[in-house]
């Protein structure tokens, strides 16, 4: 919806090129060049939106009613008398015996409707008109900031829900390949086909929305509990693509009731949202097969099977197929011909699926039931042994759940006709065999472990919600099997590079079935493609993708980018419109979906507010009833009970409104991303546009950039981004002096916008206009900083003009904006503020400490010596011994290159057992102490006798010390280490289990049973203690 300020900015333009050339509504003098928006259009603005204002601070005021359409004037409401004047639609109850019957589960609406509802309740001005109804998403492309307000809290304040309208697409009618030609007996699988005809009928009865959508913000008629039905609908209505539950739950309620027709209807509208959901074509076929229709069960495998890589839906169509064409009645061998094609075509699909292996089982036990016999040497016999090899040596090549027993199948098959012929064919076998053997256990052991093989899509939860966290487990599942089958497991991509692309393809599709709705899954699938030289497959999955998620900036964005390499358009002027309008087409249905989730948006907020403002009224009504009745049966009235009844009132009117403004926070931060990412919608066609067109002119054949910019304010709901974005292409590209008049139109309409008044600075200092930076800096801080709440937004431009004041500007002016920081930012440090002024981008010589003095203060950082040799080193925690081994290399004492830096110290005394750590410590350890008595004599004397014998043991050399030093230790290995402690303990164990003695024969001797045993155990543990002893003692064997 555009604003005021826009469409008097778009009049204000004529002779040469600014953002309005294109957009006037009245004319307006050449030579009008100032901007004054309350003379140029003055609209009318609705009550609602003045009493609740989008809260963007970036955000045009709101434009009058018709969006922007030029020539479109806003009806005039109806009259009170008009409305009096037009007939009320009555409906004359129906009686049963005598009684008014209102149980009825699906009574019908009056035959007429008011043509518009009351809008007294929120203000509403006048009917809204009807558009398609999505449901808003929190896509990967379309997620939420985390706002001031929470939106689960504002979003929750009412749990009953509304109904909306449904617009369902209905296929044409098309017929599919028939499964009765004996030519022909498989669908084709690059021609879907369309719904059924006899039941097209159905679904468009079904398709009409259970109750009339309301065309106000009243709230619509409440359901009867019984009405079961109609529930359903209205959730299907309000969330098609979110609730699942709901379609399912509707589905059976139809079956229940044995409605075969609605049922019908809703399955072909639950398939049109989601069309592969295999679970649900099967759920579908057996439906139809249940009722004996199978002229549909037919239609549905024409349209199925080529939408879903399902296993189970290609095995009930083999079950058809089977079914069709009985082999008992085959007397010339025509069904047989069929059955085994649809096989080939099944297997052709998706044999090579790891849960194809009963596929491939039925295949060989169907082969074994035809003619001939195995072993026999007529031409017969020899072609049915052909065909068996054959289909063995391709199930066997193929890592699915049935790999190994097809294996000793084939084995058996090969010896049974002749051993010598057999081992030749199973050795030639036998490589491929074990690549897809091996291929199948890491699939089953690690890849595919926790993967959810569903159908049915869900949304992706929004970050921070119920269910994200095993959404994104699912996506990195996925990705994480995707990435190994690309990885080439089976060794196919060099010898049969067919085969590789069909294997990475249906995983790929595998895996966009219950991922339907992330888009950045479609986006690698089709880049694969792109990489691989399959560009058919790549834009099929790109249209695909679009149709799933139409709001996913994403994959427009990379439908548009190919089409703009597309090289097959003509030469010349009609070429270059042709182009420009198909890079417009994935650009112009993004926007399309993004303002109806816009509409929606706004729309649920209005009805949001009415129903708490509805359950309020109630609330107070019930209120006022009670205290009225408490009144009347009291006594006496009090004066102190009065005022505190309206101090209650005054609190419940003040929670009202708090309440009010939450719902409206949530759902304007909603608004505000949705407006974002339509002006970055904008801004991508126009430089997709300008790259193709160049400029253009707004009324010419080639309208270029300009004419999208023209576009855009329009249909209104921008942002500054988009401003900033053209000007700065007019500037760049064509150095064109338009770009200062959107800059200047721009100031106008965001007055107090930081970072438009930030780009629009930034440029005017590239075009070397200082004294305009400074007004322009002054006017936004000036607005920004009379606000105590608005404060903080204007830092940004502090900062910057900082910055180029220190660098080119004046000491007095540089002192002046730092006084004026202190005292709007005082949490800033100044010593941080002042270094900022001779700071760079990646240096600051503030904060640089040469080294003055290495020996001094680049000392190593030496390990601590115990200070006890009684004590044990007291335990560090994890994440500080982690800190200190990173910092402290155990290599650094001997390091060649430290030389004479390393002081001189004596080496820590080795710890005591942990035997002694309940004793009291006794003095620390003195370097020189000597030993008193006969000790001291014996290694005195020893001391002397090494001396005179021979100089110390020399140890190491320091280089092999230095390179024992930096090997990590043992704990940053991830590998299993040997545990002693763990041997220990077993054998503890297991000499507590008693051994029967047999009478007459010597009793066997087992390890850890025997005395001597025994007694070592015994003996380590009184050395070195028992940290893990039982509490009942030892228990050791005889």
């Amino acid at each position: 919806m555009a604003d005021d300020a826009e469409l008097a900015f778009l009049q204000a333009q004529q002779q040469e090129y600014d953002p309005s050339v294109a957009y006037t509504t009245n004319d307006a003098p050449a030579d009008q060049e100032e901007y004054d928006p309350n003379t140029a259009y003055s609209p009318h603005v609705s009550d609602q939106s003045a009493s609740m204002p989008e809260s963007a601070a970036n955000t045009p005021p709101p434009a009058a009613d018709g969006e922007g359409e030029i020539g479109l004037q806003p009806q005039p409401a109806p009259t009170s008398a008009d409305a009096s004047a037009a007939p009320t639609p009555s409906k004359r109850p129906r009686t049963v015996g005598g009684f008014v019957d209102e149980s009825e589960d699906e009574d019908e609406e009056p035959a007429t409707q008011p043509k518009a509802a009351s809008g007294t309740l929120l203000n509403a001005p006048g009917a809204a008109a009807a558009s398609p109804q999505r449901s808003f998403t929190n896509t990967p492309n379309n997620t939420l900031p985390t706002p001031h307000v929470q939106l689960h809290s504002a979003q929750d304040q009412a749990a009953a829900s509304f109904s909306a309208s449904v617009t369902v697409q209905e296929p044409v009618p098309s017929i599919a390949t028939s499964l009765l030609n004996g030519n022909a007996p498989v669908p084709d699988a690059t021609k879907p086909g369309a719904p059924d005809p006899l039941t097209v009928a159905s679904a468009r009865q079904s398709a009409a929305p259970a109750t009339p959508a309301p065309t106000s913000a009243s709230l619509p008629k409440a359901r009867l509990p019984q009405d079961r039905v109609g529930i359903l609908e209205d959730r299907i209505a309000e969330d098609p693509r979110g609730d699942i539950e709901a379609w399912l739950s509707l589905i059976e309620e139809h079956r229940r009731r044995h409605k075969h027709d609605d049922a019908r209807a809703a399955f072909e509208r639950f398939l049109a949202v989601f069309p592969t959901a295999g679970e649900q074509w099967v759920e579908y076929i057996a439906f139809e097969t249940e009722l004996d229709e199978l002229s549909k069960v037919e239609h549905i495998f024409g349209r199925s099977v080529p939408l879903a890589p399902y296993v189970a839906l290609y095995s009930s169509y083999i079950d058809f197929i089977r079914r069709r064409y009985n082999l008992t009645t085959d007397p010339n061998g025509q069904n047989r011909q069929i059955i085994i094609q649809a096989y080939e075509f099944v297997l052709g699909q998706v044999g090579i699926d790891v849960a194809a292996g009963k596929l491939w089982l039925d295949y060989i036990e169907m082969l074994k039931t035809g003619p001939g016999i195995l072993g026999g040497t007529n031409w017969q016999d020899m072609q049915k042994m052909d065909t068996l090899r054959k289909v063995y040596q391709r199930a066997v090549s193929i890592p699915h759940n049935a790999t190994m027993e097809i294996w000793r199948d084939y084995d058996k098959f090969e010896m049974g006709l002749n051993k010598a012929t057999g081992r030749k064919h199973l050795q030639e076998k036998s490589p491929s065999y074990m690549t897809a053997r091996s291929a199948i256990n890491v699939l089953d052991n690690n890849i595919t472990r926790g993967v959810n093989r569903t159908t049915l899509p869900k949304l992706p939860p929004a970050p921070g919600f119920d269910g994200h966290e095993d959404y994104m487990n699912q996506v990195k599942l996925w990705k994480n099997w995707i990435h190994w089958e690309r990885s080439d497991p089976i060794e196919c991509a060099t010898d049969d590079r067919d085969l590789y692309n069909k294997r990475v393809l249906h995983l790929y599709k595998c895996a966009l079935m219950p991922l339907r709705f992330w888009s950045e899954l479609w986006y690698e699938a089709a880049e694969w493609c792109f990489e691989n030289g399959l560009p058919t497959e790549g834009d099929k999955f790109l249209a695909d993708g679009i149709e799933a998620n139409p709001e996913s900036c994403l994959l427009a964005f990379k439908k548009a980018n190919q089409v703009e390499l597309r090289t097959d358009f003509e030469d010349g002027q009609p070429g270059v419109v042709a182009k420009g309008k198909a890079v417009r087409e994935p650009y112009m249905n993004l926007l399309d979906t993004l303002y109806d989730l816009t509409a929606q948006v706004k729309k649920r907020e209005e009805h949001s507010i009415a129903r708490a403002r509805e359950q309020f009224e109630a609330q107070k009504m019930a209120d006022e009833a009670a205290r009225t009745i408490a009144q009347r049966n009291a006594d006496d009235a009090d004066d102190d009970d009065e005022v505190q009844i309206a101090r209650r009132l005054k609190e419940k009117d003040d929670a009202f409104q708090t309440q009010l403004q939450a719902i409206s926070a949530g759902y304007n931060a909603q608004t505000h991303v949705l407006k974002k990412t339509l002006t970055y919608a904008w801004i991508a066609l126009m430089r997709a546009i300008r790259r193709v067109q160049g400029k253009g002119n707004p009324k010419e054949d080639i309208a270029g950039f300009r004419g999208v910019f023209t576009e855009a304010r329009k249909k209104g709901k921008l942002l500054s981004e988009a401003y900033v974005a053209s000007a700065l292409i007019e500037h760049h590209c064509y150095q064109d002096p338009a770009a200062q008049k959107i800059f200047e139109r721009g100031m106008k309409l965001f007055p107090e916008d930081e970072q438009f008044a930030l780009e629009y600075i930034k440029h005017l200092i590239k075009l070397n206009d200082s004294t305009n930076a400074r007004a322009v800096f002054e006017t936004v801080v000036g607005k920004l900083t009379a606000k105590p709440e608005n404060i903080h937004r204007a830092k940004s431009l502090f900062v910057f003009f900082h910055e180029y004041e220190s660098q080119f500007g004046e000491l007095t002016q540089i002192t002046k904006l730092e006084q004026r920081m202190t005292t709007l930012f005082p949490e800033d440090p100044q010593l941080y503020r002042f270094s900022q002024r001779f700071a760079g981008p990646t240096f600051d010589p503030t904060t640089v400490r040469p080294i003055i003095s290495p020996r001094t203060q680049m000392k190593p950082v030496m390990p601590s010596i115990m200070s006890s040799v009684e004590e044990p080193m007291p335990a560090i925690p994890p994440q500080i011994r982690e800190e200190q081994q990173r910092l402290v290399s155990p290599g650094l004492t001997n390091s060649p290159h430290l030389g004479n830096l390393l002081p001189v110290g004596q080496s820590p005394k080795r710890p005591l057992e942990d035997a002694d750590d309940s004793a009291q410590p006794r003095k620390l350890a003195r370097g020189e102490s000597p030993l008193k008595g006969a000790a001291g004599r014996r290694l005195d004397a020893a001391r002397r006798n090494m001396a005179t014998g021979g100089s110390a043991p020399v140890g190491l050399p320091q280089g092999v010390n230095f390179l024992l030093g930096i090997i990590p230790p043992a704990h940053t290995y991830r590998e299993t280490r040997f545990k002693a402690e763990g041997l220990v303990n077993l054998l503890r164990g297991v000499a507590s289990i008693p051994l029967p003695a047999a009478q007459g024969q010597l009793q066997p001797q087992r390890w850890g049973t025997t005395p001597t045993t025994a007694q070592q155990l015994a003996s380590i543990q009184e050395k070195y203690g028992n940290p893990h002893a039982h509490p009942g003692g030892l228990a050791w064997g005889p």
